[in-house]
């Protein structure tokens, strides 16, 4: 060994000592770090694949006029999921379901990429590739949370979030130059033939991901322990179970409110550039690819540069509450022409504040769960993301499948206008719970209590 690091040269040796700065935490990070990256981003590419090729095709394909009906299923398809995956989760660590739940997404990306060969304009299979998209969508968000905070709950910093959120954000950047460059020339049947690979890929990594119990323990071993503001002697065991409630239902609440605005905005964003690309199939998916690619480099750049430093920095407060402002800015933008091109153009800028909401907005408030107690938060967090958030899809969906026929682009605009207002409201709630530092304070001191444990299952 130190005759191969003789042979370095210095300059080399600097350029090492640069790249090494990027992640200047890296050899404390808390253990399964880079297994869940690993995770995270071959999750994510699997997903950006079958999203892109599946909205691609079925805008393509079937039009939007077909559109609301295939949120409301996807709506509701992602609710059973997951219910299934709340059991799950309650009864057994989620490392235990993981290699069947990517087992079943790549069986059924392959059987949908071969009948798709076969009937390409079905209506229900491009439906069912839709719904899949969005069930992916789902898991993801649900698993890779839970696992993250199950890793880095006790770790005292915010940054091994965002390392996790940068291996999502690399696959969107590598898939979505990928499906950009190759659109024209390989058909959308083919890319889901990649996902199934993708998919494979997953479960071999899955052995690798860590379990709980040794995750806690050696989160308590590399970083030192989180403030713990010790609960008022004089507050009821029942009141303080009381604010986990609340803490628990504005974080429900908070998630409600983006969903629905997102939701009204995604679907206008899909109608805009339809009619801009007037229908054209490889138009689509190569805008589509090229948005992802862009937008995933530039999130990519801001979270290995400085998303992690601002979230220990600054806390939470300022992320949460930044992107719905930003969003009412873009909003305000649309109301002032009705013109395809002006508002293709806006509606792009709106979609690209994602760089807000991957590298800042999504790991704050993936963070926000960490306070709670790892039972009552992996509970929390597949309510929050996997109940919740596509229950209110179902639900926003319903209304666009009822109203959409009605609405011209200005009205949609001024609906995820109103939404916007109670989503910062929620925002400030959560954030003034959470700065307080101990929702879940006696949760925490009393970890392996029994009647706290009784207690927050009924909270």
């Amino acid at each position: 060994m130190n005759r191969i690091a003789s042979q370095i040269e210095p300059r080399n040796w600097q350029t090492i000592s640069h790249l090494a700065a990027l992640f200047p935490n890296a050899n404390s990070a808390p253990e399964g770090t880079v297994a869940i990256t690993l995770f995270s981003f071959l999750t994510a590419a699997s997903y950006v694949v079958t999203r892109a090729v599946g909205v691609g095709l079925f805008l393509s394909r079937i039009g939007t006029s077909h559109l609301p009906h295939a949120l409301v299923g996807a709506a509701v398809v992602v609710v059973l999921m997951s219910a299934v995956t709340r059991m799950v989760v309650r009864r057994s660590s989620p490392h235990s379901a993981l290699g069947f739940t990517w087992a079943t997404l790549a069986i059924a990306s392959l059987g949908l990429a071969w009948t798709l060969g076969l009937s390409p304009h079905s209506l229900s299979l491009l439906g069912v590739l839709f719904v899949l998209a969005e069930v992916r969508g789902c898991l993801n968000s649900v698993y890779v949370t839970t696992l993250s905070n199950d890793a880095f709950g006790s770790a005292g910093t915010k940054r091994p979030y965002v390392w996790v959120a940068t291996g999502a954000t690399l696959a969107g950047v590598v898939m979505g130059g990928l499906l950009s460059l190759e659109a024209a020339q390989v058909s959308g049947e083919v890319f889901l033939y990649g996902a199934v690979a993708l998919d494979l890929m997953t479960i071999s990594v899955i052995r690798f991901l860590p379990r709980t119990g040794s995750v806690r323990a050696s989160a308590a071993r590399t970083s030192s322990p989180p403030r713990l503001n010790l609960p008022d002697p004089k507050e009821s065991l029942v009141d303080r179970y009381q604010r986990v409630r609340h803490y628990r239902w504005a974080l429900g609440a908070l998630m409600a409110a983006q969903v629905v605005a997102l939701t009204f905005m995604g679907y206008q964003w899909n109608v805009i550039v339809t009619e801009y690309h007037l229908g054209n199939e490889e138009h689509i998916i190569a805008y589509f690819a090229a948005f992802y690619a862009i937008n995933d480099a530039i999130i990519l750049l801001l979270q290995v540069s400085a998303a992690g430093k601002l979230l220990d920095r600054l806390g939470i407060g300022w992320v949460l509450l930044l992107y719905p402002l930003s969003l009412l800015a873009v909003a305000l933008a649309m109301l002032a022409s009705p013109q395809i091109a002006y508002l293709f153009i806006i509606v792009t800028i709106g979609s690209g504040l994602n760089v807000l909401r991957r590298s800042l907005h999504d790991p704050g408030l993936a963070s926000a769960f960490s306070i709670l107690r790892h039972d009552v938060r992996r509970e929390t967090i597949v309510v929050v993301k996997g109940m919740i958030k596509p229950m209110v899809e179902a639900a926003s969906a319903i209304l666009l499948l009822w109203v959409a026929p009605s609405l011209s682009v200005n009205n949609v605009t001024l609906v995820w206008i109103l939404v916007l207002t109670p989503w910062l409201v929620f925002a400030l709630l959560v954030v003034s719970i959470h700065h307080t530092g101990r929702p879940d304070a006696v949760a925490m001191a009393t970890d392996d209590s029994a009647p706290a444990s009784s207690l927050a299952r009924s909270a």
